[in-house]
């Protein structure tokens, strides 16, 4: 269970001065016009992406079909599409109190979940063996695509098709439900939520050069952190390896879940990753750096952030580090501050689950 006491010292996300960076403003050129206007075209082509995915709440739309064509497939669930989102509006606007937990097992998972962001829980060791066998096939198939590099892997994840794999979805819903977090999700997010997504993921030993070594600077300590540029849902991450310090820990900034509120922050943030300006390679940088200084701001912003800065301190200080000795699972909201840890040792075998409200 995490430490008593952790809890992020700030109301809003880590502000980064990018003038005094030493891979931005310490060795960037001043930006001329021609570099301004692309910078704010990206961001433009970013802000409309982060402003439709708000509004229409895309996560919680069925996804199309694993083989099917997807800009044909989206064409003809437009009619299905709009019919849900105006459904999951309504229902969200006339939710109130309807949602609170009714159980006690509910409320235990609900309380620590809103205080904090995360809660932790312990999966019996016959359980972690039946997901494991459910899942042998889907592994297998992700270990192949990781051995041959395949274009399609998403971070070392496989997706699995809830149509194609919708008895592994019920039995994911109903293990939850059993738990009280479907209870508890429904709660924090105040909807009907299920097991929307479901995903194999195996991590291997990560590279150790800095994302900055073209400049010289070394890797800030906080690498990785970033909040989701989803809305809307929570994250269930259950290992199915020993996951200790070495290989790959989820890490979570204890209560910085209520620092990422800020609407126009979150679109802004949100906004420069959809445009991959939150890259660290030289030429997004530049352009990154080319915007105004109101705009400087990413959702995947700890590999900027400098090891003697006070957003630093508080990151490292109130970070829970979740070790497969203590729990073995941990559901979260991921608009708050959290990274996966780089693997250094072994190999890290994991489920990742979205709960989200599911289509009616």
């Amino acid at each position: 269970m995490r430490s008593e006491g952790k809890s992020y010292q700030f109301e809003h996300l880590p502000v980064i001065d990018y003038d005094a960076h030493p891979a931005y403003g310490r060795v960037l050129p001043m930006p001329q016009l021609g570099a301004r206007l692309k910078a704010i075209a990206y961001f433009g082509y970013g802000f409309v992406l982060a402003a439709a995915r708000r509004l229409v709440d895309v996560e919680n739309l069925p996804r199309p079909g694993e083989n099917s064509k997807k800009f044909s497939a989206i064409l003809r669930a437009l009619p299905t599409y709009l019919r849900l989102i105006i459904l999951q509006l309504l229902s969200r606007l006339s939710a109130g109190g309807a949602f609170k937990p009714k159980t006690e097992r509910g409320a235990n998972i609900f309380a620590p979940l809103q205080r904090d962001g995360i809660v932790g829980v312990r999966l019996p060791a016959d359980k972690i063996a039946e997901i494991r066998s459910l899942l042998a096939p889907h592994f297998k198939t992700l270990e192949a695509k990781i051995v041959a590099k395949a274009a399609d892997l998403d971070d070392g994840r496989l997706w699995l098709d809830p149509e194609a794999s919708a008895d592994i979805y019920k039995w994911f819903n109903q293990a939850a439900a059993d738990l009280g977090l479907l209870e508890a999700a429904s709660a924090y997010l105040k909807r009907p939520v299920g097991v929307g997504h479901i995903a194999a993921q195996i991590d291997d030993k990560a590279s150790s050069v800095s994302p900055f070594a073209d400049v010289a600077v070394d890797t800030s300590p906080c690498d990785g952190f970033h909040i989701a540029p989803t809305h809307n849902l929570l994250k269930y991450v259950i290992y199915l390896s020993d996951v200790g310090p070495a290989n790959g820990p989820l890490s979570y900034v204890v209560g910085s879940h209520r620092a990422s509120l800020g609407f126009w922050d979150g679109l802004i943030r949100r906004a420069n990753d959809l445009a991959g300006l939150s890259s660290t390679q030289a030429a997004s940088r530049e352009t990154f750096y080319a915007l105004p200084n109101g705009l400087q701001r990413k959702a995947a912003f700890g590999a900027d952030m400098l090891a003697d800065d006070k957003y630093t301190q508080s990151v490292l200080n109130d970070q829970w580090t979740v070790t497969s000795d203590s729990e073995n699972g941990v559901l979260f909201d991921p608009l708050g501050i959290h990274r996966d840890g780089k693997v250094t040792e072994g190999q890290r075998s994991a489920v990742v689950i979205k709960l989200t409200e599911l289509p009616r």
